[in-house]
């Protein structure tokens, strides 16, 4: 089980990497982010089911672990604060734009 942990450790880190290259407006992010999603779930369902037969779950192990998992919640927050702040962006852009527009229908 811990070689599981250790394939979607890197996988994540792939994910994450891959995403912090990749523009908001790229096709393949919304597929990403999903297995962005569907990795974190594995991954914290394989921690919790760890068990001692597995010879997993030692100390060292399980900080080590713990120290990844602070360092992903960390990457994801700053990808998702990024993506909002493009997001705004891109609505505030829009909204300018529909004032010209309609500054120029007026005229």
């Amino acid at each position: 089980m811990t070689q599981a942990i250790r394939d979607i450790d890197a996988q994540l880190e792939a994910l994450f990497a891959t995403l912090e290259n990749l523009t908001a407006e790229d096709e393949r992010t919304d597929k990403l982010v999903s297995q962005l999603q569907e990795s974190i779930v594995k991954r914290q369902f394989l921690l919790q089911n760890l068990s001692d037969a597995d010879g997993g779950t030692d100390r060292a192990f399980l900080e080590a672990e713990l120290a990844l998992s602070q360092r992903f919640i960390a990457q994801a927050t700053a990808l998702k604060d990024h993506r909002q702040q493009i997001l705004h962006a891109s609505s505030k852009s829009k909204r300018q734009l529909n004032v010209y527009k309609t500054i120029d229908a007026n005229r």
